[in-house]
């Protein structure tokens, strides 16, 4: 899968629209399969278990499902829109909402734990509220590759539509 499938990237002249996430869905395919055999297997022994170990079983799975539907109903469709026309950045999950005009944004790189991700953000207020753009990247030879891709067919065209200057390495 290259980058801009992996992203969902889409520029058709009047917008450039993205999904940080998208990518994310074939590993949710993965889970939704492992949550499936859990519940197979729970209620296959559920004569063989103690009834507590049981209780226990299946409400470690109902927690595991509910964190894969909020992944897959609340991470996953989120799509950031840049209109050229309007010079606005919207953000999509079911509904559209504005979130910030060309002028007002900037981006930066979040560091966690073990990683970093591309965010936007307001200028004034961009640690308070800001949105995540990419993946994660870990700083291994593979995502170094993955960042490189994303930096030069999705966020180098965004900023070339924003006219914000763009540090690239030499």
């Amino acid at each position: 899968m290259n980058t801009i499938e992996r992203y969902k990237f889409e520029d058709n002249g009047s917008e450039i629209s993205f999904m940080p996430n998208y990518s994310f869905l074939h590993t949710l395919k993965w889970w939704l399969a492992a949550g499936v055999i859990a519940a197979a297997v729970i209620f296959y022994f559920k004569n063989i278990l103690s009834e507590k170990f049981f209780i226990i079983a299946a409400a470690l799975w109902v927690v595991y499902m509910g964190y894969f539907l909020l992944d897959l109903i609340f991470r996953v469709p989120v799509k950031y829109i840049f209109d050229k026309r309007e010079k606005s950045i919207y953000r999509k999950l079911y509904f559209t909402k504005r979130i910030m005009g060309f002028d007002e944004m900037t981006y930066f790189i979040n560091e966690e734990t073990g990683g970093y991700y591309y965010v936007i953000g307001k200028k004034r207020n961009q640690f308070v509220k800001n949105y995540r753009i990419s993946n994660y990247f870990s700083g291994s030879k593979s995502s170094r590759l993955k960042e490189g891709e994303f930096l030069d067919q999705i966020l180098y065209p965004v900023l070339n539509v924003l006219d914000v200057p763009i540090n690239r390495p030499q």
